[in-house]
């Protein structure tokens, strides 16, 4: 099981080194792209606001993939991180097809509908439910970010615009996890109760909020 564990957990980055790879070929004698710095006041803020779009799922995926796991038996671990997997792969594929004809905005919207009343009911939802559905939440949201940040911004720093914004909101859903864990080790497990939906669901509203701005 403990293997079965760890190849699911490893298929993610598996499939990330796959797709790099098929980019890169079909990048050979692609244009090269210009990387000069021509940043003004509206692509801060619509830097910021990349930002707050990509924020709450990235919280909710370190969450769930992480801090959320010590409430739930070890025998249990193997088998909701496996049904997860399985769920935002399947979801992935059938996000991709529907990303042709619905506008990325209206999909990250219902996106965090779920991911709200997800996280509002985390512990009072069947484990294996509860991450079926968060695989399924994950994969909706995550579909159309590329093609929503790459929207924002301008040709000439397009790349550059959605890297950024993409990899703060990414580290700063990372430190999601890390203030829950310090709440858990300061006021326990029952602390944790209240604050991992509490702070999961805020990050849904931001989230929310900065695709309505």
């Amino acid at each position: 099981m403990v293997i079965q564990w760890r190849l699911a957990l490893l298929t993610g980055s598996l499939l990330s080194l796959l797709s790099a790879i098929v980019i890169l070929t079909l990048a050979q004698g692609a244009r090269p792209i210009n990387w000069r710095f021509a940043f003004r006041i509206e692509d801060v803020k619509k830097v910021i606001r990349a930002i707050g779009v990509k924020f709450g799922e990235s919280s909710s995926f370190y969450a769930y993939t992480s801090v959320i796991l010590i409430y739930f038996n070890a025998h249990e671990v193997p088998d909701l991180i496996i049904t997860s997997t399985i769920s935002l792969l399947i979801l992935t594929l059938i996000m991709s097809a529907v990303m042709t004809r619905v506008k990325p905005t209206k999909v990250l919207m219902l996106s965090y509908v779920i991911f709200s009343l997800i996280n509002a009911f985390m512990f009072r939802i069947n484990p294996l439910l509860l991450f079926a559905l968060f695989g399924m939440a994950d994969a909706i949201a995550y579909t159309p970010q590329s093609l929503y940040l790459v929207s924002l911004f301008r040709g000439d720093i397009k790349h550059v615009g959605a890297g950024v914004s993409y990899h703060v909101a990414s580290s700063l859903g990372g430190l999601m996890t890390y203030l829950i864990s310090i709440l858990i080790s300061m006021y326990g497990l029952k602390a944790g109760l209240i604050a991992t939906p509490t702070l999961l669901l805020m990050s849904c509203i931001a989230s929310m909020m900065a695709l309505l701005i």
